[in-house]
């Protein structure tokens, strides 16, 4: 059996394979006359396989033991908002998605990310992070105050984050040097990101374009800039349709040529409106068709599902040897040779978690 210490690599390892090469990304957050609208597109060197997850509030999750902080505390935690997420590599992994409260996360590379040393507060991986805020956090403000609990344990990780509520306030979350950066309020004077800092994406914006093309990977500023006009072009009395609008922006203004994932968030409506590479029909799930209470099978269905329109009633049960082919397939994807017992450790993980216990 192999020890927890390998598991805690493993996860690490996986996280690095998700987000490492998804190169070109973009989120964005579009104010509207019913309310926000986010869009996120996920971009891929490799087939985007994955599956839409409907994650149940009331559940009791904990970090890997090798996490804890410098204390021995080792994070636990409840699923306060049940939520959908898109995830590359199974349960837990969260790329992007919504929870009940309407908070929005999407996920982005950055190459020069460095997280924080191990200090006095759990850690956790960079996939259960974005899960994390799924399950606890109602508002951008609530986002804010995770930095004083929890501490990103992925150290070789490129990523940043882009976050939206219903409110349409925005808060985008960056490591730079060990430290957390993150914008939020009178800070917040872009709501894009892509594949640069952010505050050098907001200066790209201003000046009018890049001033380097080394600090632009996969012209980042110029998708910045894309997106922001979009969203202040936005006129409802012109463009009535939303949803459409924001696909525009992601499938012909920021994409880019291995894009494999473009999401809407109707954040009001507490709706999800996607299409991916592999089935352009563009799908709808709407929050209201959907059961989040704790018990019962984990309901997913394969995010690349060939249909059209309403996609509720093809959720069903994950099986584990799903969730175990979708970590092989990345693993093989990038010739990381493990074991059946190094796949399993990690699953048998994740599915220990169980609904809360109250007391009558």
């Amino acid at each position: 059996m192999r020890t927890n210490t390998q598991s805690v690599l493993f996860c690490l390892l996986l996280s690095i394979i998700i987000l490492v090469r998804a190169s070109a990304c973009t989120s964005f957050c579009m104010d509207t006359p019913s309310g926000p609208i986010f869009g996120s597109n996920l971009d891929l060197f490799i087939p985007a396989y994955g599956i839409v997850v409907v994650n149940q509030k009331g559940m009791v999750k904990k970090s890997f033991s090798d996490q804890k902080g410098t204390t021995g505390k080792e994070l636990e935690w409840v699923s306060k908002y049940g939520s959908v997420t898109f995830n590359l590599a199974g349960r837990e992994w969260c790329w992007s998605g919504m929870n009940e409260a309407g908070l929005v996360l999407g996920a982005m590379e950055l190459v020069d990310s460095k997280f924080p040393d191990k200090d006095e507060r759990p850690g956790l991986p960079i996939g259960m992070w974005a899960q994390y805020i799924m399950d606890t956090c109602g508002t951008v403000s609530d986002v804010a105050k995770v930095k004083d609990k929890v501490r990103m344990d992925d150290p070789a990780t490129p990523a940043h984050f882009l976050i939206a509520d219903a409110k349409g306030d925005c808060i985008a979350i960056e490591w730079i040097d060990g430290k957390i950066v993150q914008y939020i309020g009178k800070t917040m004077e872009v709501k894009a990101m892509a594949n640069m800092r952010y505050g050098q994406g907001v200066e790209a914006y201003k000046r009018g374009g890049p001033k380097w093309w080394w600090s632009n990977p996969g012209q980042s500023a110029e998708r910045v800039a894309g997106a922001k006009q979009r969203c202040d072009g936005y006129d409802a009395g012109k463009e009535p349709d939303a949803i459409k609008y924001a696909f525009g922006t992601l499938v012909d203004v920021v994409a880019a040529g291995h894009t494999k994932w473009s999401i809407v968030y109707d954040i009001a409506k507490r709706e999800i409106w996607y299409g991916t590479a592999y089935s352009k029909p563009v799908k709808h799930i709407s929050f209201k068709n959907l059961d989040f209470k704790c018990g019962g099978d984990l309901m997913v269905i394969d995010v690349n599902i060939q249909q059209e329109g309403d996609v509720e009633k093809y959720f069903g049960p994950l099986k584990r040897e799903d969730n175990l082919n979708l970590l092989k397939h990345i693993c093989v994807n990038y010739g990381i040779d493990l074991t059946e017992e190094e796949y399993n450790d990690v699953v048998d993980h994740l599915e220990s978690f169980e609904c809360e216990v109250k007391d009558k």
